[in-house]
């Protein structure tokens, strides 16, 4: 990252060591940096000094010295990532000695005079060079893994997307609003992080896992386009598209909204943030997916559409017409028959095969296979049906010799998941995805109730805020699981962005869908108090959503962990191993919060 933005003079340094270059020849220059390597050559002293946010390619400058200079004993005894001030000429290298691989190669500096700003002890890791570093290190270390060039380059990057959101969403007249930090609990959701109180014993802050009760109180107030880039903080596990513990988001609202409109106005931002933050492409308008249609033939609600690779479903074809019992059995169980083309299958082995009828069969679905060998076809499906039914099974997904068919029976939603697993391990493995392209989709007509397996009671199945399709006479006279919901996600390259929906403003709309839940109107009141009573002195109709700040960063930075766009991230059991936290505190900061510690219980 270079950076040639003239310097105010003063006893560090008046030039970036990155910007020198031949039109230079003859300077005299001051410089600060880091030592970045060290080379002797038979009395000649060569040093990289690397500037401040610089790299290996743009922050990089040598300097030389011998032993006629006072400079000389001084800069061989210094250890590398010790920090200089240096002045000196500025000269020509000689056409053999040109770097070709560094902005500044055609030039060094012949150092005259060196004032040591501080020095360096030996280094947990290289950072200089190719050399990788564990990662436990770099966390631990990290302002160390930040100078090695890279991490500096996506936080860079990270405050030319903060920018370019603001400028943007300003544009399209969004007011900017900071909502509180400490907040109360909500019963909802994922666990909460709480803060004891010192003033009011035994009550609790929570930090907000989403400032989703403050914006639509927004629209209540006469905010009509609200956003934040906003801080969030769910007590929850880590994955690599997951940070633990907190996390941003690009918050917005909208009053007098439909699900159009939030549509239209976060397709105009990912595509100004693709166009003028990466090379990538992309289209508008994105296309949209029932979720059903989404499951049914991909076999997720977040289907990577840069191949298509879809499941088929052969129930009608093969479903109670053959002499396997798991197909002739499926229609009367209510099950079904999925079908999945494996490219060039046919040459992959027993144990790939093997290891995909075990994941299906921890889904509660059953897995076999088709392979069709150019000699003849192969695998347990070949031996139970007959020449025409294997020809309608190769059909269903364009098999051709050479390729394999997965097939699975059960439930609907777990036969089409446990190929939609196997479809995005196919995907990375043959390379059927540009990786130049960015295929957004909108997934919607999410369920707004789903049984709990255990308890048979309806549930919500995602916002519980969110407003039925139908409005009340849906609640009223359908059956709870064909209500749909006015609830999105932004879906892009097999990565959830976001969730949002058109939000329930009506308070006899809510009591009827909570209650559908188990939640009568005394808990509802208790509950959300301050939506409650918001949503009785005219709120208007709104909607929103909230796209990952850092996941979408990651996909436009390659990066398959969130970790990596973040300046000081947790790691993947959700510690600082910078900072130390968490950390115990002592007896005085327990008492002064009227808290005491209960260890857990010892391992029997």
């Amino acid at each position: 990252m270079e950076d040639t933005r003239p310097l105010a003079v003063n006893r560090y340094r008046d030039t970036r060591a990155g910007a020198l270059r031949p039109g230079d020849v003859g300077r005299t220059v001051r410089l600060a940096g880091w030592i970045a390597a060290k080379r002797d050559h038979g009395g000649l002293l060569f040093v990289d000094l690397r500037d401040a946010g610089g790299t290996a390619e743009a922050g990089v400058v040598q300097l030389v010295t011998h032993p006629d200079f006072e400079s000389f004993d001084t800069l061989s005894g210094l250890r590398v990532e010790s920090v200089i001030s240096v002045v000196g000429t500025v000269v020509a290298r000689s056409e053999e000695t040109v770097n070709p691989r560094l902005a500044t190669g055609g030039v060094e500096v012949s150092v005259e005079s060196l004032e040591v700003l501080s020095t360096a002890d030996v280094l947990p890791f290289q950072v200089e060079g190719d050399k990788e570093a564990g990662e436990e290190a770099r966390l631990r270390y990290r302002y160390l893994d930040m100078r090695r060039g890279p991490v500096v380059e996506r936080l860079a990057k990270r405050a030319r997307f903060a920018q370019l959101v603001r400028t943007h969403m300003a544009e399209r007249g969004f007011l900017e609003v900071q909502t509180p930090i400490l907040t109360a609990s909500s019963p909802e959701g994922a666990r909460d992080f709480l803060v004891p109180s010192r003033l009011y014993p035994g009550e609790f802050y929570a930090l907000p896992q989403a400032p989703q009760q403050f914006k639509q109180l927004l629209m209540v107030g006469g905010v009509d386009r609200y956003f934040q880039i906003a801080p969030c903080f769910r007590d929850e596990a880590s994955r690599a598209d997951r940070s633990p513990g907190e996390f941003y988001q690009i918050d917005l609202e909208m009053a007098f909204a439909t699900q159009e409109d939030v549509f239209e106005e976060v397709e105009l931002l990912m595509s100004r943030v693709v166009h003028e933050l990466s090379s990538k492409t992309t289209s508008t308008p994105f296309p949209h997916l029932a979720y059903a249609d989404a499951v049914d033939r991909y076999g997720t609600d977040k289907p990577d559409l840069r191949f298509g690779l879809e499941i088929a479903d052969v129930t009608g074809e093969l479903g109670g017409r053959t002499e396997l019992p798991m197909f002739t059995d499926a229609p009367a169980k209510g099950h079904r028959i999925r079908a999945l083309l494996a490219p060039q299958g046919a040459g992959r082995s027993r144990k790939w095969f093997d290891g995909f009828a075990d994941a299906a069969k921890r889904l509660g679905v059953i897995g076999s296979w088709l392979q069709l060998d150019p000699d003849g076809a192969k695998g347990p499906l070949s031996r139970k049906l007959t020449e025409a039914e294997l020809a309608t099974l190769a059909e269903s997904v364009g098999a051709q010799p050479g390729d394999a068919v997965l097939t699975t029976v059960g439930p609907r939603v777990a036969a089409s998941s446990a190929l939609g697993g196997v479809r995005s391990e196919l995907g990375r493995e043959l390379g059927l995805a540009d990786p130049q392209a960015l295929a957004f989709a909108w997934v919607v007509d999410f369920p707004m109730f789903e049984r709990n397996a255990e308890s048979g009671a309806w549930e919500f199945s995602h916002n519980p805020f969110s407003m039925p399709q139908g409005g009340l006479d849906a609640l009223r006279d359908k059956d709870p699981g064909d209500i749909l919901a006015y609830q999105y996600d932004l879906v892009c390259n097999g990565l959830e962005l976001s969730s949002g929906a058109v939000r329930n403003h009506r308070p006899d709309i809510m009591e009827a869908a909570f209650a559908i839940a188990g939640y009568d109107a005394e808990r509802i009141r208790t509950s959300f108090p301050a939506l409650w009573n918001a949503f009785h002195y005219g709120p208007p109709p709104h909607a929103g959503i909230a796209p990952g700040f850092d996941r979408i960063l990651m996909m436009l930075e390659d990066q398959a962990n969130l970790r990596e766009v973040i300046a000081f991230p947790l790691n993947q059991t959700a510690r600082d191993l910078l900072m130390g936290a968490p950390s115990p505190v002592d007896d005085g900061q327990l008492n002064e919060l009227h808290l005491r510690v209960v260890p857990p219980p010892k391992p029997t």
